[in-house]
């Protein structure tokens, strides 16, 4: 009996996990408090998409991260990306907005979110 009930909390266990997304890979492994990870994810975003950088290759690395990007209502130069992952009793999200003008980055901005149960 004991190892039957042991057997279903491990599969139980197993199968929450396995329902987790991973984060995007810009946004992975980021510190455990949240003020620090969502500095860190902004610094991280800066450097890897400096401003004046290729605003090209902004758009193909998000979009091989599974960002949706998304065309800003207010500037047809003004784009943002939202990653969402579903974890077990969270949801976060990384946010990436942009500006660009001639095909270069002309101003980049963060977020990062998480909201629980």
């Amino acid at each position: 009996m004991r190892l039957r009930v042991a057997v279903i909390i491990v599969l139980v266990t197993w199968c929450l996990a396995a329902c987790a997304d991973s984060p995007p890979p810009i946004g992975a492994h980021l510190p455990g408090v949240f003020r620090e990870a969502s500095d860190s994810f902004d610094r991280r975003v800066k450097t890897r998409f400096p401003i004046g950088s290729d605003e090209r290759v902004l758009r193909q690395e998000l979009a091989k991260q599974k960002f949706v990007i998304s065309r800003t209502a207010e500037s047809p130069f003004s784009f943002s990306a939202r990653y969402t992952a579903n974890e077990l009793v969270c949801r976060a999200h990384w946010d990436i907005r942009w500006s660009m003008f001639g095909g270069k980055i002309e101003s980049i901005g963060t977020g990062f979110g998480e909201t629980c149960l």
